[in-house]
């Protein structure tokens, strides 16, 4: 869009008063907010921009924003007065920062300008992320590869976000149907690899190579292996696996003949004799001298894991302290040729903290993409960590840009908000002493003489399922849909109660549902 410099904003009288205030630090432009004759901007139509415009100078505007939550095409009025009309943000709260990359959106007559912020965010990630891939294709050495170039396009580089593996936990012990049905979720989700994690002290080598089999009759994905077990490792690799996890000092010896070119992710233990060094300065040097060895057998794709730990006990702060050392003395000159990508396994400390995980997968991408982390790794073994594959993928995005951009990862047009967010609804001027109080709830129950509701989700189809029963048990109609409205209606269409009562609840609680789907908080009924 071209520069604007003097803006009209079209607004209703009750917000009228907050946009002023809004406004009022923006220096860039001229501009001027006319009070429509309407309570409520979102109900401003056509006819009442007609009217405005009867009453200015168009020619002394640029751009004319009208209100986003308007629902109607603004391209007609572009039409008729020669002039840019287009719609703003859907709240108010949004409008400092839509005016402040003015240049950068491609406002519309269609889509709130919101909305746009969004899309161009995204959109500017991806044209970001194919233009660093095309430097780091150039640039293949020891920090830059393919996972697996033979398979897919997908690379671990300091110039790119890192992969995120997703691990199926305990894998070798899972159904067929289990396991596929929690691989085409991590799949959508975003992830770029699936682990297959095996079961310590109970090696299953015939199963990882059947598993490795079914994920590749049914799925074109990269696959890794969870394991320090010398069957199972050389199962996966007979049966075309694409990373390992891991080896360390106590195991590498056994693997020296396998094929050089699969990325190995080493640690700087000693697994079989129980050795779990805590002091940083010791893991980073365990690393280098792992480096080493394995560098010179000829081994190509190496991915370093310093071990991020569980806060309090044993505690974050020492493993982190392991990232910034290495960090620092790779950068040195006699230790630049033992610089690797570093694993991030996130999973130590998501899993194992009573917080909900957007945040926790937001902070931890940003250490991950300050770091310049090759890869992350992540799983979603328990109910609480249910869609953090997706939360994990939307913060590597929303980091990555910002520090393409060299700022903080705020207003980058991607947000990882659940419970929170950054908008506001507006609230009238009320008379509250006209106002009716409720003290407390009703808590008179009268059951209903057509039946009862019981209402479930299913987080990987992503339905609701409503069951309607009679009164004596017995199961009448199921009903299965995406959002609380369709299955009210569907509900009330097949007039499976008319008692006001209920319908008052059906609503609630579809409603609530709906919340926890999307969220991926566990619903029960009956419970806030």
């Amino acid at each position: 869009m071209i520069l604007n410099k003097n803006i009209l904003i079209i607004t209703g009288e009750g917000s009228y008063s907050i946009i002023s205030k809004l406004i009022k630090p923006i220096k860039k432009y001229k501009i001027d907010i006319y009070k429509a004759p309407i309570t409520i901007s979102a109900f401003i139509t056509k006819e009442i921009v007609i009217d405005v415009l009867k009453n200015i100078s168009i020619s002394d505007y640029d751009l004319i924003l009208i209100p986003g939550f308007v629902q109607w095409d603004a391209s007609i009025l572009e039409e008729k007065y020669n002039i840019d009309i287009k719609k703003g943000p859907e709240f108010a709260s949004d409008l400092p920062q839509i005016l402040k990359n003015l240049e950068e959106i491609n406002l519309s007559c269609k889509v709130p300008a919101n909305k746009l912020i969004e899309i161009s965010g995204e959109e500017e990630y991806n044209n970001i992320v194919q233009n660093q891939l095309k430097i780091a294709q150039k640039k293949i050495n020891s920090t830059s590869f393919y996972i697996n170039e033979d398979k897919s396009s997908i690379m671990i580089s300091p110039h790119l976000p890192p992969p995120i593996i997703a691990e199926i936990v305990n894998c070798t012990e899972k159904s067929n149907k289990t396991i596929l049905k929690k691989v085409n979720h991590y799949i959508k989700s975003g992830a770029d690899v699936i682990d297959i994690g095996c079961v310590s002290n109970k090696p299953h080598p015939k199963r990882v190579n059947e598993i490795i089999e079914l994920i590749h009759r049914n799925f074109d994905v990269l696959l890794s292996i969870d394991s320090m077990d010398i069957a199972e490792i050389e199962a996966a690799i007979n049966t075309d696996i694409d990373m390992i996890l891991s080896l360390d000092l106590g195991n590498y010896k056994d693997f020296l003949d396998i094929p050089k070119n699969i990325p190995i992710v080493i640690l700087p233990t000693d697994i079989r004799n129980a050795y779990f060094p805590k002091n940083p300065k010791v893991r980073v040097e365990n690393l280098f001298k792992l480096t080493e060895i394995l560098k010179g057998k000829g081994f190509q794709k190496l991915i370093a894991d310093p071990l991020l730990e569980t806060p309090i006990s044993p505690g974050i702060c020492n493993s982190l302290d392991t990232y910034f050392l290495y960090r620092k003395m790779v950068n040195e000159n006699n230790n630049k040729e033992m610089e690797l990508p570093l694993f991030f396994g996130i999973s130590n400390v998501v899993e194992l903290m009573d917080i909900d995980s957007v945040g926790i997968n937001g902070l931890l991408a940003s250490i991950a993409i300050e770091l310049d982390v090759g890869v992350m790794f992540t799983v979603e073994h328990s109910k609480k960590l249910f869609g953090g594959v997706r939360e994990l993928k939307e913060a590597v995005k929303l980091n990555y840009l910002a520090k393409y951009k060299n700022t903080p990862p705020i207003n980058q047009g991607i947000t990882s908000f659940k419970a929170k967010g950054k908008i506001s609804q507006d609230k009238p001027q009320i008379n509250v002493s006209q106002a009716v109080y409720v003290d407390d709830t009703n808590s008179d129950y009268k059951p209903d003489d057509k039946g009862y509701f019981r209402f479930y989700i299913d987080y990987y189809s992503k339905e609701i399922l409503v069951l309607f029963y009679s009164n004596t048990n017995e199961l009448l109609n199921t009903i299965v849909g995406k959002n609380a409205e369709s299955l009210s209606k569907k509900i009330m269409q097949l007039h499976l109660t008319e008692n006001i009562s209920h319908l008052n609840y059906l609503g609630r609680e579809l409603s609530k549902a709906e919340f926890c789907l999307h969220t991926g908080k566990p619903y029960i009924q009956d419970e806030l």
